[in-house]
């Protein structure tokens, strides 16, 4: 599939944003992280270790710690000071664990743009806003983080054609899109496979095999993907029960939900929240 269907393809999931400061000699443990995070750094000295990789980090560097990463982190001087924000792709296309591969991101870059500082800070300040438009505004902000990223890392790349190449060179059947539409306006309801087959007018056989072509994952499981990462965003940004939050998603037993968020997340509902509030 060429690179640009792929990059229009990619859906990213804004989930929360902060802006932390921390004296000398703070630590973070080496812990899994449960999201993807981009870091940009402020003020202050700090070495991060992002599984078995260190890096030293100054004003103005940026850092990409991908999902699943184990992350420990140190600061070196007072007032070590950088903006957050915590996101996950929903990828509609074969090999959708390994995006951020397809792309080259570098892990860690330098970054004097002050519009990306900007979009940042814009972040920081929109994600507590009460407009009906805030979370395209918040996806908007992140998606030009990404776009940068995606640039800069491509612009000082060593191994220009270092992308991964992808299974299949189809493009999105638009019924596939559809019902991907359709299910990222309806998270909350519970549809059967012959119902979304009927939308589409295939049969069930034919229908599955097309969504799985296109998605790498089942009707079903693409949808439960979807809740869970709703409820996440949910799970961090605000001090909702997490049962409230199992059932605003169409889930109606909190264990069930306990169960499946672990299984995508590594961690339960109540520890993920711990978690980024650490």
């Amino acid at each position: 599939m060429p690179e640009n269907d792929i990059l229009q393809a990619l859906r990213l999931n804004y989930l929360y944003a902060e802006r932390y400061s921390f004296p000398k000699g703070w630590n973070f443990h080496e812990s899994m992280i449960p999201y993807s995070m981009i870091r940009f750094i402020e003020k202050g000295k700090a070495i991060f270790m992002i599984d078995e990789n260190t890096y030293q980090l100054d004003k103005n560097d940026m850092i990409y710690i991908p999902q699943g990463s184990a992350l420990s982190c140190q600061a070196l001087t007072d007032d070590f000071t950088f903006m957050s924000i915590r996101f996950t792709a929903t990828f509609p296309l074969i090999d959708s664990e390994v995006w951020s591969e397809i792309f080259g991101f570098d892990t860690k870059l330098t970054c004097t743009d002050p519009q990306i500082n900007y979009y940042f800070h814009s972040i920081i300040r929109e994600k507590d806003s009460i407009n009906r438009g805030k979370h395209y505004t918040l996806r908007g902000y992140l998606e030009l983080i990404v776009g940068y990223l995606i640039s800069s890392s491509e612009a000082f790349s060593v191994k220009p054609n270092k992308h991964k190449k992808l299974k299949s060179d189809r493009k999105i059947d638009n019924r596939v899109e559809l019902i991907l539409d359709y299910m990222l306006n309806n998270y909350k309801t519970t549809i059967s496979i012959e119902e979304m087959s009927k939308m589409v007018s295939l049969s069930t056989s034919t229908f599955r095999r097309l969504f799985k072509q296109h998605t790498g994952k089942s009707p079903s499981d693409f949808m439960i993907d979807l809740k869970m990462v709703v409820a996440a965003k949910k799970i961090l940004e605000t001090d909702e029960r997490i049962s409230d939050i199992a059932y605003q998603v169409g889930i109606e037993d909190p264990n069930y939900f306990s169960r499946v968020f672990k299984k995508h997340f590594g961690v339960t509902p109540f520890s993920y929240r711990q978690l980024a509030r650490e």
